[in-house]
């Protein structure tokens, strides 16, 4: 039964990621079940079970006596697929990395202004606090991914805002992820220790606005690096999912 589950899993991924690369696109039928079965070399059953999970992920819809087709899942489907598919993909497609950046810049850059308006000195403390221990890391991009990542998760936490901290930690296996790589790169460390002495500096301030500048800054420098050590043209990924769906 825990084989037979496992390869549902399995099928069921590799169906989405099809999906996502646009080997099925949005409004396609998929081949009937015989035929995906013998492609996946599985049983129909786990076939079954497979289709049964990426239709619960809002990827596809069958229509009785006509069959499966893709949804135009960028419209369609939650956040609950993007977490799904952040947790099950070493890495991102292109399209959604992008979205994913854009939308923690929203976030973060909104979370810094709202922190520092509060002016919390017990706040600033944890920060600093924060800030020591992704210093002393010493030279792991691992440990550093995770020290950076709490201190980001302490900014949003100070909002008091439960949808943006539940939002965020959707984010925290690709966060680490790429703040892994990032940090493997010699002079990333000590450009960001910078930056997030700046920002500290804003909080302290209570200057709502100089902190998301400054977090701004930080996350396009972030961002640029990810791409550029990805080899990611920005400007060739268009919108959404693909860039294929209309508003």
């Amino acid at each position: 039964m825990e084989q037979e589950r496992k390869k549902s899993e399995l099928v069921a991924i590799q169906i989405e990621k099809a999906i996502i690369e646009g080997i099925y696109k949005p409004g396609d039928r998929l081949p009937p079940e015989r035929v995906l079965a013998e492609r996946y070399n599985v049983s129909r059953s786990i076939l079954r079970e497979a289709m049964k999970h990426i239709a619960g992920m809002g990827l596809v819809r069958t229509e009785p006596q006509s069959g499966t087709y893709v949804t135009d899942y960028g419209k369609e489907a939650s956040l609950e697929l993007l977490v799904y598919l952040m947790d099950n993909n070493e890495t991102l497609n292109p399209h959604i990395l992008r979205s994913l950046l854009e939308f923690r810049d929203i976030l973060e850059i909104g979370a810094a202004g709202i922190s520092a308006e509060l002016k919390d000195e017990a706040f600033i403390d944890v920060l600093r606090s924060r800030l020591n221990n992704l210093r002393d890391a010493n030279d792991n991009p691992g440990l550093r991914a995770e020290k950076d990542y709490e201190l980001h998760a302490t900014i949003i936490a100070q909002t008091d805002n439960i949808a943006f901290r539940l939002l965020f930690n959707a984010c925290r296996s690709v966060y680490l992820f790429y703040a892994e790589e990032f940090y493997r790169v010699p002079g990333h460390f000590e450009q960001t220790l910078t930056q997030l002495e700046d920002l500290i500096q804003a909080f302290e301030d209570g200057d709502g606005r100089r902190a998301s500048t400054v977090m701004r800054s930080t996350l396009e420098y972030g961002r640029e690096s990810i791409y550029e050590s990805l080899d990611i043209d920005i400007r060739a990924v268009q919108g959404v999912f693909g860039g294929t769906h209309g508003s």
